[in-house]
């Protein structure tokens, strides 16, 4: 009798390991469904103060504004031709939208747009940081620089190839150069390129988070394998192993320390302290936008299938 028990309890040990080890790492929630035709979106980014959602809908050629806490689409806002990048200034409670001809300025209280900023080209992905928007030219190899306050064109900063996603902190701009294999660091102070790093884990980098705790940028691309830099230096770390990489956008919660990146169907979640994969959660194929609120760590896609468009929130599995 105490023979059967042991192997009884062993066996349920097991399969208490199996179904640990099978665990999502993320809940999906029901998908919200923005629009009734079936359009692609770019890039996503977080308002947590005003619990918003904001989602560059390409395809649209709109701003989808999404009520995170009531789970409902607030508004959705023609903005022009293909918008990509998203950026805010929360002191100031602007949004900014670029597009093929420039950036669309809307008032986060009222919503309403409140300015325009011709480029002289199409633009990509934005940083805002010191009153200043930072503004990739898509395909081409240059910042354009934009005052806010005061709504013009101030400038550009010369950068070694084509520009993807960037983040700013601490005076430094981080940005992503797809055609090198890249990053290159911009001091905000003098609009100048003061070092280049390279990515050697990965190929055409396009999503980046930057760590500034951790001390660490971490580069995912069209590759297996995430690039980790050290801030101090650039000199690079262990890589990632995510598996298949199709990466564009990806998103780092610094509370919860974990690191989102959705690639080739699925959406990879990191421990960001050691690299280690803590697991994965299937998403529709092609879906390569990711944000994270770091209020309620919900994180969030969008993604259109052959009926309509979607933005969808998955919680951290407890």
């Amino acid at each position: 009798m105490q023979a059967k028990l042991l192997c009884l309890l062993s066996l349920l040990s097991f399969a208490g390991v199996v179904r640990a080890a099978d665990a999502l790492p993320l809940d999906a929630r029901t998908p919200i469904q923005v629009s009734a035709y079936a359009k692609r979106f770019d890039l996503l980014a977080v308002d947590a103060p005003r619990h918003r959602l904001l989602a560059a809908h390409s395809q649209a050629g709109t701003l989808s504004i999404v009520d995170t806490a009531a789970g409902k689409l607030e508004r959705e806002i023609p903005v022009g031709d293909k918008p990509s990048g998203v950026a805010i200034d929360a002191e100031d409670g602007k949004y900014f939208v670029g597009t093929l001809t420039g950036v669309t300025f809307i008032d986060s209280k009222t919503l309403d747009k409140t300015g325009f900023v011709a480029t002289p080209g199409p633009t990509d992905a934005m940083v805002y940081t010191g009153g200043k928007l930072y503004v990739g030219h898509d395909d081409g190899s240059e910042l354009w620089v934009i005052d806010v306050k005061s709504a013009k064109l101030a400038g550009s900063v010369a950068i070694p190839g084509v520009p993807e996603l960037a983040d700013a902190d601490a005076g430094y701009l981080y940005q992503n150069i797809k055609d090198k294999d890249e990053v290159a660091l911009v001091d905000l102070a003098t609009g100048k390129v003061t070092a280049v790093w390279a990515t050697p884990a990965t190929d055409s980098p396009h999503g980046l988070a930057l760590d500034s705790r951790g001390g660490r940028l971490y580069v995912s691309g069209r590759s297996a394998k995430v690039t980790v830099l050290s801030l101090k230096d650039g000199k690079s770390e262990a890589a990632i192993d995510i598996g298949d990489g199709r990466s564009d956008q990806t998103a780092l919660d610094t509370g919860a320390g974990r690191l989102y990146i959705p690639s080739s169907g699925r959406l990879v979640v990191v421990q960001a302290r050691d690299g280690k994969v803590l697991g994965q959660v299937a998403i529709p194929q092609g879906c390569h936008s990711v944000a994270v609120d770091p209020a309620t760590h919900l994180v969030w896609i969008a993604y259109a299938d052959d009926k309509a468009s979607y933005v969808q929130a998955f919680a951290p599995a407890r």
